[in-house]
């Protein structure tokens, strides 16, 4: 009985407390940001359907190189060969720019990545290019354990892998840089900075959250500057740090530290991929940040010597620091009437990092991008804007909840210690008390 009436307070006590806190969204979207999370279906709307093409084959201009436009060049190259895919990147070559560490491919993601035949062999249980999760654990500044999130079917796969899979058979134009796009009775026209134009039935804007096609699309899209300054690296696991080895066995660890500072900890192979980022303290403090400001940060804002050690010993080579901007919650969407051009990923819904939503989501827009190409029409687009829209907007309230959470300060951070404290202990006791009955139950089953 007293089992079952402590099960009850921690599963919904919390709720209520935190209903009535002002840090009420980001508690519940870090208790849920990390699982699939559903979209509510467009009613079909009342307008005319008629095709965009009556060529034979449909030219898909895209411009960005990214991995939800590769995704969708696959999808649309293995589902028609009515289709012609043309893709135009930026950067010079496939190795001309970092592409970041690791990324997270939680279920959504995972779902659509199976569907593409060239990842096939990186994906498939043999591969080792990838790392399973188990869960999502938030720590505080102490090295202790809050709680852990399951994290169903996650893993994390090296950005530079999952793109060079993607790129496999693909026509890529390197160093093209958009400019703008022109729409005609029978098409679109892109033009780039090198005075080169090409005409196609249809142009996907995949270019990123610095969109350019976006820019022309929606003039009036704007991101909100953070004020939040990130910087990651990459330190090799060791025997000294026992704490972080058993808090990142098969889990990507979050720790709280004190003044809105916060720690990202993913293990690797054979090393931890960190990100450390705060709430900026004055006006471009992201400029000439040095290693030993960093190691500074690591002493002032957590109290465990092995985030001290973490840091100084991480490689020379940092991504970033950077600031981190995000979309306006949008509440009404912007992309409906457009006809012969859309967007993609976050060219779309620029959102933050920390709900690991990005990536995914684009994914998820590639697949329903693609799937309208069966039957392409003013329609079927409009249909795929508004699906899009519902999910990345969801997504990007979810990052940004988060991202609000792990960076609070003052009498917020108060608040949300607290509630993770309680937790904490709740958790404990729940665990001595039913200790017994696991000890029992291992034993029946031996």
């Amino acid at each position: 009985m007293l089992f079952t009436q402590l099960e009850q307070l921690y599963y919904s006590s919390i709720d209520d407390i935190i209903f009535l806190l002002d840090i009420a969204s980001a508690i519940t979207t870090i208790l849920q940001g990390y699982k699939s999370y559903a979209y509510v279906e467009q009613k079909e709307r009342k307008k005319n359907d008629y095709p965009m093409s009556t060529d034979s084959v449909t030219v898909v201009l895209i411009i960005g190189g990214g991995l939800g436009g590769l995704a969708l060049a696959q999808l649309l190259s293995q589902n028609s060969s009515s289709i012609k895919v043309l893709i135009f990147e930026r950067d010079e070559n496939e190795y001309s720019r970092e592409q970041g560490y690791c990324i997270g491919i939680d279920p959504t993601g995972l779902n659509v990545l199976h569907k593409i035949r060239v990842l096939n062999d990186l994906l498939s249980d043999q591969s080792n290019s990838y790392v399973v999760l188990s869960s999502f654990r938030i720590v505080n500044r102490y090295l202790q354990k809050c709680f852990d999130i399951n994290a169903g079917e996650c893993k994390l796969i090296y950005r530079n892998e999952l793109r060079r899979a993607l790129l496999t058979n693909l026509n890529v134009q390197w160093n093209k840089r958009f400019v703008s796009y022109k729409v005609l009775d029978d098409g679109v026209e892109a033009y780039f900075e090198d005075g080169t134009s090409i005409r196609g039935t249809i142009l996907i804007g995949c270019d990123g959250a610095k969109s350019v096609v976006r820019s022309q699309l929606l003039p009036n899209f704007q991101r909100t500057d953070l004020q939040v300054v990130n910087i990651g690296s990459t330190t090799e696991q060791a025997d000294d740090l026992k704490k972080i080895q058993n808090l990142t066995r098969n889990s990507l660890v979050r720790i709280l530290g004190l003044q809105g500072h916060t720690l990202l900890i993913l293990p690797f192979r054979n090393i931890y991929m960190w990100a450390l980022s705060w709430k900026e303290e004055g006006p471009h403090e992201e400029e000439n940040l040095s290693k030993n400001q960093l190691i500074d940060k690591a002493r002032r804002f957590f109290r465990d010597d092995e985030v001290v050690r973490l840091i100084e010993r991480s490689s020379s080579t940092y991504l970033g620091p950077y600031h981190l901007y995000t979309a306006q919650c949008l509440k009404t969407n912007p992309f409906s009437n457009h006809l012969r051009v859309t967007l993609l990923g976050d060219a779309a819904h620029p959102m933050t990092t920390h709900a690991g939503k990005g990536a995914n989501t684009a994914f998820a827009d590639a697949e329903d991008l693609a799937n309208v190409f069966q039957n392409l029409s003013l329609q079927t687009l409009s249909q795929y804007e508004q699906k899009m829209f519902k999910r990345g907007y969801a997504a990007v309230k979810m990052s940004l909840n988060s991202t609000q959470m792990i960076h609070a300060t003052g009498w917020h951070a108060a608040v949300r210690d607290g509630i993770f404290s309680i937790i904490r202990y709740i958790s404990t006791l729940i665990s001595l008390i039913t200790m017994p009955l696991r000890y029992w139950n291992r034993k029946k089953d031996a």
